[in-house]
């Protein structure tokens, strides 16, 4: 007999740009997403956030790292997660077609995500993608440091 194994029924979503990844010394590129992008993953990392990644995966509960970078960008971001300990279930990320707002293509993803899971948490830097997933009913760990503080 086969026994099925459910899946956690709790996520947390860590942003990679302002959350894992500390993006404060390239805060000038952000006009220039492909440069941005490609310069992150050379910025350090959060400590603190990357241990509640790791922690939330100790727990049991499903990782997700959302990016505004396209999928051209997928390798090295897999690198850098596996070089810092970060273990994710999914990788949300935009295709290369994709040029919206950054908060726009996330929380969609997250809408789709979230459907899936009982509690989805979401970790985020950025105001525009805490406001959005809030109004979602997306619970919110609010992060400084992005653009600007947390509103």
């Amino acid at each position: 007999m086969t026994t099925a194994v459910a899946p956690p029924r709790t996520a947390v979503a860590f942003d990679l740009e302002g959350g894992l990844i500390d993006v404060s010394r390239i805060h000038h590129l952000a006009g220039d997403a492909s440069r941005f992008h490609a310069a992150m993953l050379g910025c350090p990392r959060n400590d603190d956030v990357v241990a509640a990644a790791r922690s939330a995966h100790k727990c049991g509960k499903t990782v997700l790292v959302m990016t505004g970078a396209d999928r051209r960008l997928q390798q090295l971001v897999g690198i850098w997660l596996g070089r810092n300990g970060v273990r994710a279930t999914l990788v949300l990320m935009r295709s290369r077609a994709d040029y919206r707002p950054s908060a726009v293509a996330k929380r969609e993803q997250l809408c789709a995500v979230q459907r899936q899971f009982e509690s989805l948490t979401v970790w985020s830097a950025d105001p525009s993608v805490a406001r959005l997933s809030e109004q979602e009913g997306i619970d919110v760990m609010p992060l400084p440091g992005y653009w600007g503080e947390t509103q």
